[in-house]
């Protein structure tokens, strides 16, 4: 399956060149030295940065990020196709509950709901809980270890692709190539085809989504896969194309997420030991020291949305056409909602982090998200009082897509 894209490039005045910050909005810099950028950043109006030739927009303000999420008539969430705009077509074409605007949205967020019930989301407690246990015992053997290669993210495949969706351990490769090709989509240039490997990978997830919406039509089950097929069956609620998306989606989203946030975590921790130590001396501080993990090293550095009718916002004109990067890690650093936000702080009141959305546009997973990841945190933290770094002068690298911050080199000890 591949879907051809239509290059336009809009007509924008001209624009204040002292608005415009000369710097590579997804390059290497910024993913090793986000919070340096955004507590910068969190104190300015919108920027404008070149992507390619064309004029991106970010916003950065706490308040502004929210009055963005959720201003569709002015910032919509549905990709306009058009110059600059294909390298975030990370799923090839399909239609992604993100990219609705309501109503449209509502239908969709509405029809996913079910399957991330809090009811529904408690019962898999004991299977996250027993598999991350079984992994952190295997890990004290091993003695060292990556945190991101050697237990989160293969603990991912069990709890997601194994545990949650009962997925054959043969078929798991079709969705972790996806995950890691999820990238390769920011290298290509304006309207050239996408990479032979993305393609490979997408077309695998894509024809076993259509095998197993054949299969559970024929063989029902009452769980998170069930109730979206459930909902296109049920007089059409959703398209197949939407039924196609919204599967891809919830197979590949949490793989790599939930990795980077718990590995994040641990490395925050284990920097700032005089917070660990509070830590573990007040086990009743891990949700709130989650979120504060969640606030300094936010996942994803920007989420893009599309301008469609012209605004100033704090005395920046936008203009239809332009992509707009609302910088939820920026946010996060805000200092009129968090007070000298680049100090790491396990007591501080991290309410209304953006991390994973606001509004309409909060993620419907985040409840299981942040249960993996406390499962994951707490077992370590807990479970190994001599965890350490193994080298605490290591560069941290970091990759994902190219608006995410993943680590993928957190290297731990528990000798």
């Amino acid at each position: 399956m591949s879907i051809a894209t239509v290059l336009t490039k809009p007509e924008i005045p001209e624009l204040d060149p002292d608005r415009f910050i000369d710097i590579d909005l997804f390059g290497q810099d910024i993913k090793a030295n986000a919070p340096t950028y955004f507590a910068e950043w969190a104190t300015r109006p919108p920027f404008y940065a070149m992507v390619q030739g064309h004029v991106h927009v970010v916003i950065c303000r706490h308040h502004q990020v929210q009055w963005a999420l959720r201003t569709h008539e002015i910032i919509s969430a549905v990709p306009h196709p058009g110059w600059g705009t294909d390298l975030f077509d990370y799923f090839n074409g399909l239609p992604l509950v993100v990219d609705f605007d309501p109503p449209e949205h509502s239908r969709m967020r509405r029809l996913m709901q079910p399957g991330f019930a809090p009811n529904r989301v408690a019962k898999l407690k004991p299977l996250i809980d027993s598999m991350v246990d079984e992994l952190a015992n295997v890990m004290a053997q091993k003695r060292h270890f990556n945190m991101v290669t050697d237990f989160a993210g293969p603990l991912m495949y069990q709890i997601l692709l194994g545990g949650v969706f009962e997925f054959k351990s043969d078929d798991w490769p079709l969705f972790i190539n996806l995950s890691n090709a999820l990238e390769l989509v920011a290298t290509v240039p304006p309207g050239a085809p996408k990479p032979p490997e993305y393609l490979a990978a997408f077309n695998a997830v894509y024809e076993f989504c259509g095998k197993l919406i054949e299969e559970r039509r024929i063989d029902p089950r009452d769980d998170l896969v069930g109730s979206v097929i459930a909902a296109h069956d049920d007089e059409g609620k959703i398209s197949i194309e939407e039924l196609f998306s919204t599967l891809v989606q919830l197979f590949t989203a949490g793989l790599g997420t939930v990795p980077a946030t718990s590995s994040n975590a641990v490395l925050r921790l284990l920097r700032h030991p005089d917070q660990l130590e509070l830590l573990r001396k007040d086990p009743s501080l891990l949700n709130i020291a989650l979120e504060e993990c969640m606030r300094v090293d936010c996942l994803g550095n920007f989420r893009h949305r599309f301008v469609v009718k012209e605004h100033v916002i704090d005395g920046t004109p936008i203009y239809p056409g332009m992509v707009a990067h609302l910088s939820l890690g920026a946010a996060n650093y805000d200092p009129d909602k968090y007070p000298d936000p680049t100090r790491f702080d396990i007591t501080r009141d991290p309410r209304d982090i953006l991390t994973f959305g606001f509004g309409p546009h909060l993620c419907p997973g985040n409840s299981l998200a942040r249960m993996m990841t406390r499962a994951i945190v707490s077992r370590l933290i807990f479970g190994f009082p001599n965890l350490r770094l193994t080298d605490p002068d290591e560069v941290i690298v970091y990759g994902g897509m190219p608006t995410e911050r993943f680590p993928t080199n957190v290297n731990l000890s528990v000798d």
